[in-house]
């Protein structure tokens, strides 16, 4: 465990702000970095990130934030000191992440305006004394009585912003919303938000979970104007572009998949839920068959590192493409149960990041810093997509 830092201590003086690399020409790059990735993440290319998103600090009901948490540990640590450290010697600047994750304790925290000033005073103090640039909000809602909170969600994001911005100079707001947010608003008015927040983070990714019946990509680009998936992408980022600036939206992009155990892979295949096996089993009148169900390993999210550690033993290893999605695929053997994964990779967020650039988006984001391990063309292919060309008097242009 690292000694706490002085929390009287920030980085560098609060006059002093990091500026982005001139090199990426305006587009963000934004990247979450859990607080379990801390020690993984020797491969993030600084010169190419230009915000990293500690994750998190959880809130209370109370407004209170949650100091007994692992998160807050962590955003304490000396580990965390280097590493912000590290990111503002290369220019890139640090947000704080806020977390709720439970719809009754979002929905008591938004009927209370004591304890979301409550929040705002002790969040400002700690990106203050930490010396660091702003604040994300990811409160991830699923409630049933989102219309009732929204407007409440909104005036926390105005009055956060409006605080942080006085108290800390350059510092910035974002916030993180789901890719579903403009057909399922729940807490979240994306216009009122992309107005009194500084930016918005789109959370492109979890169209399908670990629950699936049918396989299908972590973050499809296309497929739900044909009827192939339910929602992709392109159709989020339309919709979003209705009610805000395409220059405030951030695409984020997961460095992870999920692992699904199915009978037999392809496009739309079939999630497996077990199999029966017969047994002969002696009894006292003498023997008798038996049937057994037998689950299969669950589905379970999985790193894009992870899922090269996995090293593809050679019995069944096959891969794919999915047209609609653009994304491909992986499948294995493991004792005898067929895995397949939907991976992103440098073919795929290539052409999202493409995507992103065409749509005039903020840039892109990261979930999860650490995620790659020390693959460094993912790192490799966000400069050459979003670095700019120099000109012979070394000025950027775009």
């Amino acid at each position: 465990m690292s000694k706490p830092v002085d929390v009287l201590s920030p980085l560098y003086p609060n006059h002093i702000r990091p500026v982005a690399n001139a090199s990426h020409i305006g587009y963000e790059i934004f990247g979450f970095a859990p607080h379990w990735t801390l020690d993984k993440l020797d491969n993030v290319d600084f010169n190419v990130l230009t915000t990293l998103a500690y994750f998190g600090v959880p809130v209370l009901a109370d407004g209170n934030l949650d100091t007994s948490s692992r998160g807050y540990e962590v955003f304490k640590s000396n580990n965390a000191t280097e590493l912000f450290n590290k990111a503002h010697n290369h220019g890139t600047r640090i947000q704080l992440t806020l977390t709720q994750m439970e719809a009754g304790m979002t929905e008591k925290f938004l009927s209370n305006k004591d304890a979301q000033s409550r929040t705002i005073d002790q969040a400002v103090n700690e990106v203050s004394a930490r010396g660091i640039d702003g604040i994300n909000v990811d409160f991830e809602y699923f409630g049933s009585n989102g219309e009732k909170y929204r407007q409440d969600f909104t005036n926390f994001v105005a009055n956060l912003t409006l605080a942080l911005h006085q108290r800390v100079p350059g510092s910035k707001v974002s916030v993180a919303l789901y890719a579903s947010a403009a057909i399922s608003p729940r807490i979240y008015d994306i216009s009122s938000l992309s107005k009194t927040s500084d930016q918005i983070f789109m959370m492109a990714y979890d169209f399908a979970g670990t629950k699936a019946d049918i396989v299908a990509p972590t973050s499809p680009l296309y497929g739900a104007q044909d009827g192939s998936y339910w929602y992709d992408i392109s159709t989020a980022v339309d919709d979003f572009l209705t009610q805000m600036p395409c220059n405030k939206l951030v695409l984020g992009l997961p460095w992870y998949g999920y692992n699904y155990p199915v009978y037999s892979p392809g496009n739309n295949a079939l999630t497996q839920k077990g199999y029966y096996v017969s047994s002969r089993v002696r009894t006292k009148r003498g023997y008798k068959i038996v049937r057994r169900f037998v689950s299969p390993p669950p589905s379970l999210a999985t790193t894009y590192a992870q899922l090269q550690q996995i090293g593809f033993p050679g019995e069944g290893f096959t891969t794919g493409w999915d047209d609609k999605g653009q994304v491909g695929w992986v499948a294995y053997k493991q004792n005898g149960v067929w895995r397949m994964a939907y991976q992103e990779d440098t073919r795929s967020l290539a052409i999202k990041y493409d995507f992103a650039k065409q749509k005039n988006l903020g840039g892109v984001g990261i979930w999860a810093l650490g995620f790659e391990g020390d693959a460094n063309d993912f790192w490799a292919l966000l400069r050459e997509k979003f670095s700019a060309p120099v000109s012979a008097d070394a000025s950027v242009i775009r």
